[in-house]
This record gives C-alpha cells, sequence and structure tokens, in this order.
C-alpha cells in the first residue's frame, strides 16, 4: 500500500483554491484512507466538486428571466465600495438617520406614506406579523384558502403565521372567497388583521372568485383593524413602458401602487423580482405600523446591508428617471424578437456544428407571472450526447447554463446580456 503526505496531497492539485483548503481537505481524506492512490483519487474528487461549487459569474441561457438558482434578477451592482455614509448626516457632521434620500425616492415612487427595507420578502411578511402580534396586540390573521401558498425553500405560509406568535383563520375554499367569508372571521375574531396574498407562483382557473384589496379596504375600515397585502413580485413600472414595448403579459399583474391606492395598509414585495434590484424585502404604507416595525426588538436583524441600501437607491433613481430600460431585467424582458433572431446569427456565424434556431418561448420565473411566457428564438444544437456536450457548456470559463428542449440541449439569449453574446459564440466556435 502506497502513502501519500497531507503536503503531497494537497499540493497534488493545480487548482485555484487557498493552500488552507487544499490541507483541510486532504487531512480529511487521509483520516478515511491510507492508500496513497486511493488518497489522491478521493481527494481530486473532493477539491473539483469545491471548486465548481465556488460562487461565480454564469451566463444564464435558460431563457428564465428570474431564475432563482442563479440568483433571480440580474443586476450591474453599482455600488463603489469602501466606506459609505449610510448612517452619517455630512451636513451636520454626526451620526444620522439610515436611508433618507432611499426612504424618500422609495415613497416618491411608491406614492406612499413610509417604506422600510429587510433582507428579503420573507423577513418582510415574518417582522411586519410579528410585530403586529407584539405591538399592536393582534391575536389572529385571516387568510383566503386560496392564497395559503407555498414557495421554495419550504416556505409555508402556515408555518411562518405560526412562528409569529398569530393564529391563522382560513376563509372560505380553494377557489371562491367572499367578502362575507371575511366578515364572518372578523366577526368572530375581532382582534384578527387581514392578509391578502399574491397567488404568484401558481395560477387557479375556471370557476373562482376573488375578493379584492378595494373590498377588503371597506371591510376592514368597518371593523376598524389592518390590511397586509403580500405582492411578492413587486411590479412598479409604469404602465405607459409595458405599453410601449407591447408587454401585455403584464396586464393583470398587479402593481405595488395600485395595491396601496386600493387601500392596503401595507405591501410587502421582493426587490429581486419585478423590482429587478438585488435580493431585499421592501414593506410600504401607513406610517405608524412602519415605524413600530422599525422599532420592533427583531428589525435590526433583518435590516439591510449598506451594499443592498445602495442598490436599492440607484434602481429607485432609474424608475423616477424615466430610465427603466437600464434595469437589466426591463431592458432583457423588452428586447424585441428580431433583435435576439439577429444576436443569434451573429453568435453562431462561426459554429462547427449542427444547430436548428426555431421558435420558442421564455418564462419570468421566479414565481412570478406562471402561466405567462415571452417569444424568443432558440438555439438547438443536433449533437446526440447532450450529456457530453452539457459538462462542456457548465465547465466553461464563465459556465454556460443551458436548457433542454424536446430532448436536445439548447439556448435562450431572452436571458442573457448581450455583453455575454461573444462568450458564447467564442464556446461555440470551439466545439
Amino acid at each position: 500500500m502506497n502513502s501519500i503526505s497531507v503536503n503531497d496531497l494537497a499540493e497534488s492539485s493545480s487548482l485555484e483554491l487557498p493552500r488552507e483548503i487544499k490541507l483541510f481537505l486532504a487531512k480529511k481524506v487521509l483520516a478515511e484512507t491510507r492508500d496513497g492512490d486511493e488518497a489522491l483519487k478521493q481527494f481530486n474528487q473532493v477539491v473539483n466538486k469545491l471548486s465548481i461549487d465556488k460562487q461565480k459569474k454564469v451566463i444564464n441561457a435558460t431563457g428564465t428571466l428570474l431564475h432563482t438558482n442563479l440568483g433571480r434578477a440580474p443586476s450591474n451592482l453599482l455600488f463603489p465600495g469602501g466606506y459609505t455614509n449610510v448612517e452619517f448626516d455630512l451636513l451636520e457632521s454626526k451620526r444620522g438617520m439610515r436611508s433618507i434620500y432611499l426612504k424618500t425616492s422609495m415613497k416618491t415612487l411608491l406614492n406612499t406614506e413610509d417604506v422600510t427595507f429587510v433582507n428579503n420578502n420573507a423577513s418582510s411578511l415574518f417582522i411586519t406579523l410579528a410585530s403586529l402580534k407584539k405591538i399592536h396586540n393582534k391575536s389572529h390573521v385571516i387568510v383566503s384558502r386560496g392564497e395559503i401558498i407555498e414557495i421554495g425553500g419550504s416556505y409555508r405560509l402556515p408555518e411562518i403565521i405560526n412562528e409569529t406568535g398569530l393564529v391563522l383563520i382560513e376563509v372560505g375554499t380553494t377557489n371562491k372567497t367572499r367578502i362575507k367569508d371575511y366578515e364572518d372571521a372578523l366577526k368572530k375574531y375581532d382582534n384578527a388583521v387581514i392578509l391578502k396574498v399574491h397567488r404568484s407562483n401558481f395560477s387557479i382557473t375556471g370557476f373562482t372568485e376573488e375578493t379584492t384589496i378595494a373590498q377588503l379596504k371597506e371591510l376592514k375600515d368597518s371593523y376598524q383593524t389592518m390590511l397586509i397585502h403580500d405582492l411578492g413580485s413587486g411590479l412598479v413600472i409604469d404602465r405607459g413602458f409595458l405599453s410601449k414595448y407591447d408587454l401585455h403579459i403584464f396586464d393583470t399583474e398587479p402593481r405595488v401602487q395600485d395595491s396601496l391606492d386600493s387601500g392596503s395598509d401595507l405591501v410587502l414585495f421582493s426587490g429581486d423580482k419585478l423590482f429587478g434590484s438585488v435580493q431585499s424585502g421592501i414593506i410600504a404604507g401607513n406610517k405608524n405600523i412602519i415605524e413600530s416595525i422599525n422599532g420592533f426588538s427583531l428589525y435590526r436583524t433583518y435590516r439591510c446591508s449598506p451594499i443592498i441600501l445602495f442598490e436599492l437607491q440607484e434602481t429607485t433613481d432609474k424608475y423616477l428617471s424615466k430610465n427603466e430600460i437600464e434595469i437589466p431585467f426591463w431592458h432583457l424582458v423588452s428586447t424585441p424578437y428580431s433583435s435576439l433572431e439577429e444576436r443569434l446569427s451573429t453568435i453562431v456565424s462561426n459554429c462547427n456544428v449542427q444547430y436548428d434556431i426555431v421558435r420558442g418561448e421564455s418564462v419570468i420565473g421566479g414565481g412570478t407571472l406562471p402561466d405567462k411566457t415571452l417569444e424568443s428564438p432558440l438555439l438547438i444544437f443536433n449533437e446526440n450526447s447532450v450529456k457530453d456536450l452539457m459538462f462542456k457548456f457548465l465547465n466553461n470559463v464563465f459556465p454556460i447554463i443551458p436548457r433542454i428542449f424536446n430532448g436536445k440541449l439548447s439556448l435562450d439569449i431572452r436571458s442573457v446580456s448581450i455583453d455575454e453574446d461573444k462568450y458564447i459564440a467564442d464556446f461555440i466556435t470551439s466545439l
């Protein structure tokens, strides 16, 4: 049996990982086997796997624009680095309030009394309900059975509500919930709040009936309670922009501003979905409730970093300046089919493998608009060994993430920045 030292095993890999990591893995492997050949084999496997798992830039050619596994909304980070005046008053030369400019710009965009920011929308819901329980002494939360959702990563609404200390009251049925269902619950539970949840990651069609925010507003006013709208997807863009680019798939998607105008006390939404920025949760609406959330003991554990706040600030400014097209998500989604075709033609101009370009469909993704698609051209590779070709794509310098279409590997550049085309073209040329 051959033996090998920890140092020799660590130095056997040329992959660019810190030496301390290689030493750690080498010790772990040698703790399980003393055979040198077997140790080299195992070490090579674990080092290669860890190298692949290292977070890096990838090219999303799946056609899923808000790909949860790839970080949802793409962003061109603008944070300059270094120190920042996140909590410093430059005019008074002393400690200042956090995010004054961002709060002002976001309130302007949404036409709302106040706004606050946490690290994702799950946090938005939890801290909102927990503060209503702790500070406002609410005891129950009323939700339609058709809105008791589950999203990725084991997030289930009933379990989140249970953790806040509030008691969930289900009303209506899966497909029909009327205003009377909510009113009957409020009569029985006079210390309850109403929670409406946007079904952003699934749809119910057919024999259905749903209560509107405007109807619920009248009801909550009559019973002097609160109406919370977990909107999730976070559409804030002007309808004029959607009309200009013929983006009719968003015609029925509710906007944050519309929910607030219709009477929601608070609207909760994600920063990294249709808002098009970085992962965060945004809570907008009633000033008194938001101030109580900011003063809640748990708030500091959920608040955003200076980097996140800066990126939200820059995205909000683009909306206010009517430069929405500069937001990467809205640039991708509004690109015409003909432009995508022209880009594909350039990409494959030196291609050495058999391919077809066919008419296909892209999706929004990220648990948003589950039944809507965008027409896009697909580049289909007529290679028999999909597994081998997939391996090559995923092991590129910038891994290219394709999708399987009718059993063949395909690329959908609806989700690809035009600056990334050259990397795809260079890779295809090398095949």
